[in-house]
């Protein structure tokens, strides 16, 4: 199997994942909110693991990544 053929696979299976995954989210989603009390609203960005509204911005990765390299020297 040459490199090309693995990166595609391995971009394949990420896709399929990423996929799967908003399925499962959103299922997640509806049954939290048939269950939920006080009327609070769940999204299905709230149970995905590949969502990007979880994400710190970059900034703050990297003001924290700076603040432990100072630690380092």
């Amino acid at each position: 199997m040459t490199l090309a053929e693995v990166s595609s696979v391995s971009s394949g299976l990420m896709l399929r994942d990423k996929l799967m995954w908003n399925h499962t989210s959103s299922q997640m989603a509806l049954l939290a909110n048939v269950n939920s009390s006080k009327g609070k609203k769940y999204k299905p960005e709230d149970f995905n693991p590949h969502s990007d509204h979880k994400k710190a911005p970059t900034k703050t990765i990297a003001q924290d990544l700076y603040e432990q390299f100072k630690t380092f020297t």
